[in-house]
């Protein structure tokens, strides 16, 4: 019973945040011009700004995804502030599988912003969210 409780908690938080956004995805212009960006490859350390919520919604399909990657709710909160990129992901470990994974298209960790949970069930995980490129814009 209590399995069962916890998934339906879970389902419910997470329609919850999915929810935040669904009206932008479905109403934001398709961002072809942004898709430009997503070539342009940043390095660590160098400063971005994340792009905002309505620019985001652009690139996403109907599963809230870009390029296979998920908008978490939980990066809302990071729209049009400003964070340095430490890490470049090229590779993952599936959990599931085990199975090493090379990324089509790198993603970035930004320094200090973490999935805080919220809208995965109260997750205490404490993740680093990965950004397309697209999402992010160089500061000068």
């Amino acid at each position: 019973m209590t399995k069962l409780v916890m998934k339906i908690r879970n389902k419910i938080f997470t329609l919850k945040g999915r929810t935040n956004y669904f009206f932008l995805r479905h109403t934001a212009p398709r961002s072809d011009n942004l898709s430009a960006s997503e070539k342009q490859f940043f390095e660590v350390g160098d400063w971005v700004e994340v792009r905002q919520m309505r620019e985001i919604a652009g690139t996403l399909d109907e599963h809230g995804k870009c390029n296979g990657l998920y908008f978490m709710p939980e990066m809302e909160e990071y729209c049009g502030k400003r964070f340095q990129i430490i890490k470049i992901a090229k590779k993952i470990r599936l959990e599931s599988t085990g199975e090493l994974r090379k990324l089509r298209v790198p993603s970035y960790f930004l320094d200090k912003v973490y999935c805080n949970g919220n809208f995965q069930g109260g997750c205490d995980r404490l993740c680093f969210h990965y950004w397309r490129a697209v999402w992010l814009k160089p500061i000068e």
